[in-house]
């Protein structure tokens, strides 16, 4: 496998033009075109950023048969019915897989690429744990939260509960809009003019470093209330 260097403009160009041709029949005239331009760049990209992370001690990597996400959709279950995704994406864990909760995710996207980090949707029994980590040491979470936003990030705080959720009804107020969270989410948009540069890689590599206390957490909330 060689090494990644960057994205090219034509990974962009094929996404627009599948977004008005979301058929089967023009995919596979165009699939040499996926191949080239975004299949086999996302599986270098992935390497070559586990091993950036790697190199920076961010317990964090993907695998390129495991970590990306397929183009095809499976429309099933949803009101839009287009056969392929209009962007390519993975994910990166502890684990190498999609399901290993604390993630940092990346998406090559003609719409607006960006990375991001946290735990974006967890089940149940995960976002518990997260709550009872916040709960048990509120001072280090609100601690956390200034650290991200001297660095210029902040939570996603637009999917919330309406009310605290069952048993945790008494908690300090200061954190009470943190407890209501779905999950903790943070955003970094990329321009192309970064996803089509030698630079990206550093680029998502300092910003999984800025993620890592967040992750870090999160991982010890889960560690320390496995029941």
């Amino acid at each position: 496998m060689s090494e990644f260097v960057e994205f090219s403009p034509k990974a962009f160009k094929f996404f627009e033009e599948l977004t008005n041709n979301q058929n089967r029949v023009w995919f596979a005239e165009h699939r040499s075109e996926y191949e080239e331009f975004v299949r086999e760049p996302m599986k270098l990209f992935t390497v070559a950023l586990s091993e950036a992370l790697s190199k920076k001690d961010i317990p964090l990597w993907g695998d390129p048969k495991r970590s990306l996400f397929r183009i095809n959709r499976d429309a099933r279950f949803s009101k839009a019915k287009h056969p392929y995704n209009m962007h390519a994406s993975g994910l990166f864990t502890r684990t190498g897989d999609k399901y290993s909760p604390g993630v940092l995710y990346f998406r090559l996207d003609p719409l607006g690429s960006r990375c991001a980090a946290g735990y974006m949707q967890p089940e149940s029994h995960i976002l518990k744990k997260l709550r009872q980590g916040i709960l048990d040491n509120p001072k280090a979470w609100l601690s956390l939260e200034r650290n991200l936003k001297r660095k210029g990030y902040a939570l996603d705080y637009s999917h919330t509960l309406a009310r605290l959720p069952r048993g945790f009804e008494d908690v300090p107020a200061e954190v009470e809009k943190a407890i209501k969270l779905k999950g903790w989410i943070i955003r970094k948009q990329l321009p192309r003019s970064v996803i089509c540069s030698k630079n990206l890689i550093n680029e998502v590599t300092v910003f999984a470093k800025d993620m890592l206390p967040l992750l870090s957490f999160g991982w010890h909330a889960l560690e320390k209330f496995t029941n």
